[in-house]
Formats: C-alpha cells, sequence, structure tokens
C-alpha cells in the first residue's frame, strides 16, 4: 500500500480517523498529567589551598633541612586535583555511598574550568524526587568530594598543614521543576496510537470493502435467474395458445366449429324429408 492509497482510504473512513485522533489525543492528555515531576539542584565546587597552605613559610635557618611539601602546590596542580576529584565523583562505588541516603536520586560532576591561579572550579548537578532532598545531596557530594580530595593528597605524603581543600564557591541554585521524562512518554503514546489506530482502519477498511463486494456478486447472480424464469413461463403459455393473439385464436376456432354445424344441418332435413317420400 502506498502512501496515496493510505491516505485516500483514511479520508474515505474519516469517522474512523477522527475516532482514533479523539482517543489518542486523550491518551496522550492522561500521560501528560500523569507525569511525575524531578527536581534539579546545582552548585560550583572549589579546589583550592588551605590558610596553612596559602601561608608563606617563615625562613629556614641555615643548615636544617625544608618540611615535607605539597607537591600539588605547584602551578596546575589545583587543576589536576579538581580533574581528579570530579572524576572520582562518577565513579560507581563514590556514586553508591553517597546515594545510598537519597534512593531514587543522582548526581554528577562536571569538568573541571575557570582555574584562577592555583584555585580551579567545578561544578555539581543533582536530581532529586523532592525538593527538599537537593540541598542536603549537595552537601553530601562535597563531603565525598573532600574525602576523595584528602586521599589523592594522602598518596603522595602531602603534609597536614599543607592541604588543598574542596568548598561550595556559590549558593545552591535551585531545585528546579522538571518533567524530562513526560515529552518523550507523550512521543511515544502518540506515535505508537496512531500508527496501531492506522492498521485498524486500514483493516476495517478491507473488511467492509470485502463485505460490500460479496453482497454486489450476489445481487449480480440473482438477475439473470429471474430473467430465465421469466423467459420459461413465456414460452409455456405460446405453446398453450397464450401469449399475443392467443384469446383471438380460441375466439376464432369456436366460431368456424359452429358454421360448420350450421352448415350440415340443412343436408340432414334434406335426407330426412327423401326418407320421408319413400
Amino acid at each position: 500500500m502506498t502512501i496515496g492509497s493510505l491516505m485516500r482510504v483514511l479520508v474515505h473512513r474519516w469517522y474512523l480517523t477522527l475516532v482514533v485522533v479523539a482517543l489518542v489525543a486523550w491518551a496522550a492528555r492522561g500521560v501528560w498529567n500523569q507525569a511525575e515531576p524531578e527536581y534539579e539542584t546545582s552548585a560550583t565546587f572549589l579546589v583550592t589551598p588551605s590558610v596553612s597552605l596559602s601561608t608563606p613559610r617563615p625562613e629556614q635557618e641555615q643548615g636544617t633541612q625544608p618540611g615535607p611539601s605539597n607537591p600539588f602546590s605547584l602551578s596546575g596542580g589545583a587543576s589536576t586535583l579538581a580533574a581528579t576529584v570530579s572524576t572520582a565523583l562518577n565513579t560507581a562505588p563514590v556514586q553508591a555511598g553517597v546515594l545510598a541516603a537519597f534512593p531514587e536520586a543522582g548526581f554528577a560532576a562536571g569538568e573541571a574550568s575557570s582555574s584562577s591561579g592555583n584555585r580551579t572550579y567545578f561544578p555539581v548537578v543533582v536530581t532529586t524526587t523532592t525538593p527538599e532532598a537537593g540541598p542536603a545531596l549537595v552537601d553530601a557530594a562535597l563531603q565525598a568530594a573532600s574525602q576523595q580530595l584528602l586521599e589523592v593528597q594522602q598518596r603522595v605524603q602531602a603534609p597536614a598543614d599543607g592541604l588543598f581543600i574542596v568548598i561550595q564557591s556559590t549558593p545552591t541554585d535551585g531545585p528546579r521543576e522538571l518533567y524530562p521524562d513526560r515529552a518523550r512518554a507523550v512521543g511515544a503514546i502518540a506515535l505508537g496510537g496512531l500508527a496501531a489506530g492506522i492498521v485498524l482502519i486500514v483493516l476495517v477498511d478491507l473488511a467492509l470493502t470485502s463485505l460490500s463486494e460479496r453482497r454486489r456478486r450476489r445481487a449480480a447472480g440473482s438477475t439473470p435467474a429471474t430473467s430465465g424464469t421469466t423467459s420459461g413461463r413465456t414460452s409455456g403459455r405460446a405453446a398453450t395458445g397464450e401469449g399475443a393473439g392467443g384469446p383471438d385464436l380460441r375466439d376464432g376456432q369456436r366460431g368456424g366449429q359452429r358454421a360448420a354445424g350450421h352448415r350440415a344441418d340443412p343436408v340432414r332435413e334434406r335426407a330426412g324429408s327423401s326418407a320421408r317420400s319413400s
């Protein structure tokens, strides 16, 4: 079936098309109204040197060994730490630990960017089913980021008084009410419902067309049989003297018979008279 023939069927069965469109619209509206919202909350984390790390160290006395230092205090160290922490926050073990207290929630850390000196930012976005859980999940993600940052520096034996820290540098933004699945659900209902409705209309059209063809064939088959019966009756009447001129023919025959009877009567009278004379 081509697109043109399909459109002709839909136009021909316009009443079915209207019913299908109305049902699909009703179902899509129901899905739209029943969609559950999600709440999105975001914040920006900052990896920065601690106060003790930023404070200049006193000059070392001559002949003494300098104390241990943080290797990330060199230029670019904050960017490295921020990238490491943001990547760690997106791993499954860290996500499972943070989200244990927040069922049906999620969060994600963005790429580190916007470096300024030895300070680097990265965003964190959380999604929750209730608006109250958003800020709490941001705090939990910040604690997880602090733990990951500490572990990274401890692996390189950074001194406890010379560490980088991570803080929330901007106020919590949100929560914002979102419906991410509503449009997809409505689109699926609309496409699936219309496709099923079109198939149903085509099947109904085929059934009705087939029924109409059978009725037409029955009507065409009964017409010759009726004509044959009428012709047989006409032929029978013609064989028995009926039909065109039938009554006149019978009247003529009866008149001829009466005339022959009248002609025979004088003959009988003459024969009777001769017998009496003898």
